[in-house]
């Protein structure tokens, strides 16, 4: 899905959220300081639609207003994931509850070989996965990939 079709799928989200285009409208002229016309209906309201139905992008500023009306910034936290410092973090997280994992599955099957419960091949699996895990752990702090 394009970047475009995601946000403007949020956008939907946000202005149902807000109780729909008028509302939506009125959230984001208020936000900017712009004043209702004289019958107390904002003048953006067919903008508003035109950039629902995919005819023109959708401003920071106001998606911004609209996320703050509900106080949930999820265009802002999808946005956020492409920034490199944050794909590292959720490289460097997924490498860490990977070797977790590995290593607690080669503490067990050590811990059943310990107790005459386990079996030598099944310990040896377990040590070789979780060396593995470590290994791409190393790689990913130093940098590098695996």
């Amino acid at each position: 899905m394009s970047d475009r079709v995601m946000i403007n799928q949020f956008m939907h989200a946000l202005v149902s959220r807000v109780g729909g285009v008028e509302n939506a409208a009125r959230f984001v002229d208020a936000r900017l300081g712009i004043a209702l016309d004289g019958s107390g209906f904002s003048m953006r309201k067919g903008t508003f639609s035109k950039r629902l139905a995919g005819h023109l992008d959708w401003p920071l500023v106001e998606i911004m207003a609209l996320e703050d009306a509900v106080g949930d910034p999820v265009v802002r936290r999808w946005l956020a994931r492409s920034l490199p410092e944050t794909t590292e973090a959720i490289d460097l997280m997924l490498c860490v509850s990977e070797t977790a994992r590995e290593v607690g599955e080669a503490v067990g099957a050590v811990a059943d070989l310990a107790s005459g419960r386990g079996n030598r091949a099944r310990a040896r699996k377990e040590v070789h996965e979780a060396r593995g895990a470590i290994d791409r752990l190393a790689a990913a702090v130093d940098g590098e990939e695996a």
